[in-house]
């Protein structure tokens, strides 16, 4: 996919039972691959499939990056996963949501943790495009 940025995935009764929380309110967690090995695709599949199961507790919707030119990623090589939920003010519930996430889904990261952003944080940039405090919570992965 080379024309949209990303594709979405969510379902009904899931997006039902943790709907996105409104405005500044939003959230995300976000895993990092390599997209030229295949690695990408194969967590995707694997988050998919978690996420239709019930296992992905706390998580409303997901979306994967696609090969999409984005001037606003930090890597060419790489792409991302992002799974919303909320709200980001509440610090133990995203950690939970977060840990689960880890649990489920093997992630080795270059900065050694996963971060969490707000929407609002999104906004303001991406380290690509200068902006240097770009989470709100991180849990280590190693």
């Amino acid at each position: 996919e080379h024309e949209a940025p990303f594709i979405y995935y969510e379902e009904r009764s899931i997006r039902e039972k943790y709907p996105v929380v409104g405005g500044s309110e939003n959230g995300k967690w976000m895993m990092f691959f390599n997209r030229v090995n295949g690695e990408l695709d194969r967590k995707w599949q694997l988050a998919c499939q978690l996420y239709s199961a019930g296992k992905l507790e706390g998580i409303s919707c997901m979306k994967v990056s696609t090969g999409y030119e984005n001037p606003r990623a930090s890597s060419k090589t790489d792409g991302v996963l992002i799974f919303y939920c909320g709200p980001c003010s509440d610090e133990q519930l995203m950690l939970r949501y977060g840990r689960n996430l880890l649990e489920h889904i093997d992630y080795k990261s270059f900065a050694e943790y996963m971060s969490y952003k707000s929407d609002a944080q999104t906004g303001l940039g991406t380290r690509a495009t200068g902006q240097r405090v770009n989470h709100l919570y991180k849990l280590s992965t190693r």
